[in-house]
């Protein structure tokens, strides 16, 4: 029996300080007090995971009372409330999912910047749908992780991109 014992707390031990040396088994675990159930959607790169903001690493959120311009087939364009679609679009991939966001870095006034999953880190990621749907911009100016994505629904009119 305590051989078993010893076996065990061996065992433990090692498994503790592999997720402790080895950063991206760290980043599979999440940081675990970054996530919750729904979270509120402020904009399409700002969530609140249970009074936190967390802003999505690499985008540029639309707020919820901007608007765009949509050309028309005579040359002239129309106003429509792409930021408010935004927000549906971001609350709605939500819904009641768990988000387990690993966060990339923080801003000079301590905001937490961060990839984001549904279902848990492995699940679906929050950041590169937003942007592959047209719902964000991605942040070139300081992340290149983004920048095809939005190429791609720009050329294929997706999101605040129809009609361009």
């Amino acid at each position: 029996m305590r051989d078993s014992r010893l076996l065990c707390y061996t065992l433990l031990l090692a498994a503790v300080l592999a997720v402790a040396l080895c950063p991206a088994a760290r980043a599979q675990l999440g940081s675990g007090d970054l996530r919750g159930r729904a979270p509120q959607v402020i904009d399409s790169a700002l969530i609140d995971l249970g009074g936190r903001l967390v802003y999505l690493y690499g985008l540029r959120g639309l707020r919820r009372d901007e608007t765009c311009t949509r050309r028309g087939a005579n040359g002239g364009g129309h106003s429509w409330d792409c930021g408010q679609e935004a927000w549906w679009a971001a609350r709605n991939r939500i819904a009641s999912h768990w988000v387990d966001c690993v966060e990339r870095g923080r801003g000079p006034g301590g905001e937490i910047f961060a990839v984001c999953y549904l279902g848990g880190v492995g699940g679906p990621e929050l950041n590169s749908w937003l942007v592959e749907q047209g719902w964000a911009l991605a942040a070139g100016d300081y992340a290149q992780d983004y920048v095809a994505a939005e190429a791609a629904a720009r050329a294929a009119g997706r999101g605040i991109w129809r009609g361009q």
